[in-house]
Order: C-alpha cells, then sequence, then structure tokens
C-alpha cells in the first residue's frame, strides 16, 4: 500500500501484549503506528507528534483515556484528532463519549475488522 502521506495512529494501551499485537496488524494495514503505556506517556506523544487518530484504552495508568481525550479537545492544536475509546462493556456502560469530546468508543473483545471500519471512518 503506497499512500504520499502515511496515516498515522497513537496506540495508548497499558496491556503489553495487546498493544503489540494491535502495533503489528494496523502495521500491516499501512499505518504508522505510535504507542505509549500509559495515559501520561500517551498525552505527551499526542502534543509531539500530532496524529492522524488517538486510540486509547478507558482505563490506564496516570491518565485515564477519557482525561486524555478531555486535555486534547480543550487545546485548539489538537482538537480536531478524532479519538477513539476501547473498554470492557462495563467500563462504557455509562459513559457519555460526547462530554469529552470523542468520536467513537468501541467494546473489548471487539473484532479487528470492525476497529478497522472504525479507523477508515474517522481518518480515510
Amino acid at each position: 500500500m503506497s499512500q504520499t502521506l502515511q496515516k498515522s495512529i497513537l496506540l495508548i494501551e497499558s496491556d503489553e501484549s495487546i498493544l503489540k499485537s494491535l502495533q503489528e496488524k494496523l502495521k500491516i494495514s499501512g499505518y504508522l503506528v505510535i504507542s505509549a503505556k500509559d495515559g501520561y506517556e500517551g498525552f505527551e506523544r499526542a502534543k509531539q507528534e500530532t496524529p492522524s487518530l488517538i486510540i486509547a484504552e478507558f482505563v490506564l495508568p496516570v491518565i485515564s483515556g477519557p482525561k486524555i481525550a478531555r486535555l486534547l479537545k480543550f487545546d485548539e492544536r489538537y482538537k480536531t484528532i478524532p479519538f477513539l475509546i476501547l473498554g470492557s462493556k462495563d467500563a462504557l456502560a455509562n459513559f457519555d463519549k460526547d462530554e469529552y469530546g470523542i468520536e467513537q468508543v468501541l467494546n473489548k473483545p471487539f473484532r479487528l475488522g470492525d476497529l478497522k471500519n472504525i479507523i477508515e471512518q474517522l481518518i480515510d
């Protein structure tokens, strides 16, 4: 897949095995993947890299996924970056994504095809 400008995805996931698996699958799909293992690192990487999309786990060490979204959405420089939250059905049950400026949520476990469809909707 040759693209003139490769789309970048910041993946913020605290589970090492999930992080590595998603990184590989997204790279195979042609995306440049930037990763972070906790909320603070993810927030800093978002500001440094300005990715095409941010995918963050709901529950993260240091700063939660929704709080990262809120911090970035209040900043003019980053507010247009689409944000996808991954979380358990329980974590997302009473969660209002609009309150945090989050475009999409996806329940874990999920099918890779569903994730790819959401990514395409948000950045392609």
